[in-house]
C-alpha cells in the first residue's frame, strides 16, 4: 500500500519566553508529517529540528522529506518494513533524525489506526502505561520571574526541579536558593564551557547538592565530562553528547557512569530511542526521557510510547507541558502534566485505542508539500 505524503510545520507562539545558554525560544517551529492510506486514515507525526542540537535546521528538513518521505510512504506497510527502512537509512537519520523522527512517528500512527490498535499494542509493548511523573523545568530568567514559577511549581506538588545555568555564578546561586530544601535538583548548562576546570570551579561556587550536571562542556567531550563527574561526584547528565550509537561507543571509552536525556525527536523516532535508551540501561548508564522546547502533545504521547518500551524505569521526565506553555496545541485533547506533575495511567489509557489516540487539529498546520 502507498500512502499519501505531505509535511508542513507547525509554529504556535509560547505563553513566555524560554531561555537557556544555547538558545531563546518565543515560538515553536516544529515539523509535522501526515501519511494517508487507501481507505482514508490518516496519522501525524511530530520532529523539532534544533541547530544548537542536532545541527539540523527547518531548511534541511524540508531537504530530508523530500528526498525520503515519498520513497518511505511507497516502501512501508508493516512494522517489519519499517524497522527495516530505519535499518537501510540509518547514517542519513543520524544526520537529520528530527526530520525523521516526523516521519518515523506518523508511520507508526497510521498503520496501528488502521490496524484499530494503540500505538503500544502496534509495536508489541506488553507492559501497562504507569503514572509519568515530571521534572519542574526552569530557565534562565529574572529572579522575580524565576520566584513566581517556583511557586507555582510547588503549588502543583513537583518534587523535581531542573535549572538552566545562565554563566552567572552569583545568580545562578540566588535562584537555586529559592528551591526548598528535599527537592531533588539538577542543572543544565548547555554547553556552557570550554574546559572541565571552569565547569568544576563553578559548581563548586554554588555550594549546593545535585543530582546531575547536564551537557557542562562542549558537545561529545566525553574525556572533559568524565573529569568532571570525577571530581566532583556528581553524574553527568549527556544530551546533545549522545543521541547515536556512535555517541555510545564513544561514550563508554571515557565514562563508567552517565545520565542519558533521551528525546524522542533528536534521537529519531520512538523504535531508535526506546532502541538506543535500552542500550544505554544494558551498558550500566542511567536514562531521563526528556523533551525538546515548544513540543507539541505528539511528541509527548511518543514520548510515553518509547517509556513503555523500555527495560527499566526512567530516572525522571521532561516535558508535557501542552497548552500550559503552547498557546495552540495541534491536538484538541492537549496531553499535559496535571497535579503533581503528573499524567496518569487511567488517563492515558482512556484514549481511542488508535494510534496515539490525538484528535490533530489539521488546519492548524501550514502544509507545502503533498505527494502520492
Amino acid at each position: 500500500m502507498a500512502f499519501e505524503f505531505r509535511y508542513g510545520r507547525f509554529d504556535s507562539p509560547m505563553r513566555f519566553q524560554f531561555k537557556h545558554a544555547s538558545a531563546s525560544r518565543r515560538h515553536t517551529g516544529n515539523v509535522i508529517v501526515s501519511l494517508t492510506d487507501s481507505n482514508g486514515v490518516t496519522g501525524y507525526g511530530e520532529g523539532c529540528p534544533r541547530e544548537y542540537v542536532t545541527a539540523e535546521t527547518p531548511a534541511s528538513a524540508e531537504a530530508f522529506l523530500n528526498t525520503y518521505g515519498p520513497v518511505l510512504a511507497t516502501e512501508v506497510d508493516t512494522l517489519e518494513d519499517l524497522t527495516g527502512w530505519i535499518a537501510e537509512h540509518s547514517a542519513a537519520i543520524d544526520q537529520n533524525p528530527a526530520a525523521f523522527c516526523a516521519l518515523e512517528t506518523s508511520a507508526i500512527d497510521v498503520m496501528a489506526r488502521a490496524r484499530r490498535q494503540s500505538t503500544e499494542e502496534f509495536l508489541g509493548y506488553t507492559c501497562k502505561p504507569e503514572d509519568a511523573t515530571y521534572t519542574a523545568v526552569l530557565g534562565d530568567t529574572s529572579p522575580l520571574k524565576n520566584r513566581l514559577m517556583i511557586m507555582a511549581y510547588l503549588t502543583c506538588g513537583f518534587k523535581a526541579f531542573k535549572l538552566k545555568l545562565s554563566g552567572n555564578p552569583a545568580s545562578d546561586q540566588r535562584r537555586l536558593a529559592m528551591l526548598p530544601a528535599g527537592v531533588a535538583v539538577r542543572v543544565d548548562a548547555n554547553n556552557l564551557w570550554q574546559t572541565p576546570q571552569q565547569t568544576i570551579h563553578y559548581i563548586e561556587q554554588l555550594n549546593l547538592p545535585l543530582c546531575g550536571i547536564e551537557e557542562p562542556v562542549q558537545p561529545c567531550d566525553y574525556r572533559s565530562l568524565a573529569m568532571v563527574t570525577n571530581s566532583l561526584s556528581i553524574p553527568v547528565i549527556l544530551d546533545e553528547s549522545l543521541y547515536t550509537r556512535q555517541h555510545l561507543t564513544d561514550a563508554l571509552r571515557q565514562l563508567n557512569h552517565a545520565i542519558i536525556n533521551i528525546r524522542i525527536s533528536k534521537c529519531g523516532g520512538i523504535l531508535r530511542s526506546v532502541a538506543l535508551a535500552n542500550q544505554c540501561l544494558a551498558a550500566g548508564f542511567d536514562i531521563i526521557i526528556g523533551a525538546q522546547v515548544g513540543e507539541t502533545s505528539l511528541l509527548t504521547r511518543a514520548a510515553l510510547t518509547a517509556g513503555i518500551g523500555l527495560h527499566q524505569r526512567p530516572l525522571g521526565r521532561e516535558g508535557a507541558y501542552g497548552n500550559i506553555l503552547l498557546k495552540h496545541d495541534i491536538c484538541t485533547n492537549s496531553l499535559r502534566f496535571g497535579r503533581s506533575g503528573v499524567i496518569k495511567a487511567k488517563d492515558i489509557e482512556a484514549f481511542p485505542r488508535q494510534g496515539n489516540g490525538l484528535e490533530i487539529l489539521h488546519k492548524r498546520v501550514t502544509w507545502n508539500y503533498k505527494a502520492r
